[in-house]
């Protein structure tokens, strides 16, 4: 089996490809299984047969080329011709803590950090939050489409709903980036902050933003702040911001 590197594959990337999840368990001996929800979409939705080439995620960092070779009872498997190690990840991890939202804002924010190249998310219970709990298991199916729709290889772990002083004990080791209006402007705090670094934690507070007794708490932990303008940005949009700017200078 040929393995190849990233930057490799993403010269060759194409737009139009269209990948399914298979479960790490069901790729063995370059071969594959699918579950009936991936089946039932590429044999139905999309009428392949056999013989034609499907596009894999693992969730773990593969991306595979493969080519349909059964299809049985609904079941597709099939033979892997290339594995692309680490498609369409970032040079850096992101760790987003994000203050659990209303409605329907975190799913938002999940599909969008998944796009950006978020490695996990981590709602938060912070002191301004409304809403304090999730649909874990939504979140996770939106987390895994993102992933297949915008062609990375890691799904994005969702973490159960933490509180922000065993987040910042759980990464002690990491730099801490805080979106707040206190911060240096973002184009010119990010590089004394991201060179050479290879993980970090993002932050986000809820509609309300950060209490004074949070910041304070961060201020203690020696946390980043980064303003990202003139404007007042919703915290969904704080987190499409934040992500590209990280994304243009650390790729």
């Amino acid at each position: 089996m040929e393995l190849l590197y990233p930057f490799q594959f993403i010269d060759n990337f194409m737009p139009d490809k269209i990948f399914f999840y298979v479960e790490p368990s069901n790729i063995s001996s370059q071969k594959f299984i699918l579950n009936r929800q991936e089946s039932y979409h590429i044999t139905k939705v999309l009428r392949r047969s056999i013989g034609d080439n499907i596009w894999l995620i693992d969730g773990l960092g593969n991306a595979y080329n493969g080519i349909i070779r059964n299809i049985q009872k609904d079941i597709v498997s099939g033979r892997i011709l290339e594995v692309f190690p680490k498609y369409g990840e970032n040079n850096i991890q992101i760790i987003l803590g994000i203050g659990i939202l209303k409605k329907d804002k975190l799913k938002f924010v999940v599909e969008k950090a998944t796009e950006c190249g978020v490695k996990e998310i981590i709602p938060l219970v912070l002191d301004k939050c409304v809403k304090r709990d999730i649909n874990h298991i939504r979140l996770l199916k939106i987390s895994k489409s993102a992933a297949k729709q915008c062609g990375r290889s890691i799904i994005p772990n969702i973490s159960k709903p933490n509180i922000l002083k065993e987040l910042l004990s759980s990464y002690a080791d990491i730099p801490i980036l805080v979106c707040h209006d206190s911060g240096d402007k973002v184009i010119s705090g990010l590089p004394k902050i991201l060179d050479k670094q290879s993980k970090i934690l993002l932050l986000v507070g809820p509609e309300g933003d950060f209490s004074k007794k949070e910041i304070h708490f961060l201020e203690d932990h020696e946390a980043n702040f980064i303003n990202l303008g003139n404007r007042r940005l919703r915290s969904e949009t704080a987190v499409i911001v934040a992500l590209s700017q990280i994304n243009l200078y650390h790729d």
